[in-house]
């Protein structure tokens, strides 16, 4: 056969100049994204034990509200308040994300305000 063959395997046989491929670009990163609303935890967890003066408010609930925070405690070895903090985040956590943006502004002005550890 000649120079010139048909078909997709003689096309590029009288092809003279190719292209190549175009050089690989690396997408760069971007910085990490700050977002408004932390995923850390949402109330101050203090690793000394609080006294009554670091838990002024107190919350009124039914009996069997109170009796199932006691029994919880007393299962995982805790305190009261410690059972409360933690219904109180999972809480806010399933909230959805307006309303936990607006919850947690007031927390964190509170917590600005509140003592040191």
């Amino acid at each position: 056969m000649g120079e010139k063959s048909l078909g997709l395997n003689g096309l590029g046989k009288i092809r003279k100049n190719k292209t190549f491929r175009p050089e690989r670009i690396e997408p760069k990163v971007s910085e990490t994204i700050r977002r408004s609303l932390p995923d850390d935890q949402i109330l101050m967890h203090y690793t000394r034990k609080l006294k009554a003066k670091d838990t002024p408010k107190s919350v009124q609930t039914q009996i069997d509200t109170h009796m199932a925070i006691k029994q919880i405690g007393i299962v995982e070895n805790k305190k009261n308040y410690e059972v409360i903090n933690e219904l109180v985040e999972k809480y806010i956590n399933d909230m959805p994300d307006t309303k936990k943006k607006l919850v947690m502004e007031f927390v964190r002005q509170v917590q600005r305000n509140m003592p040191e550890e």
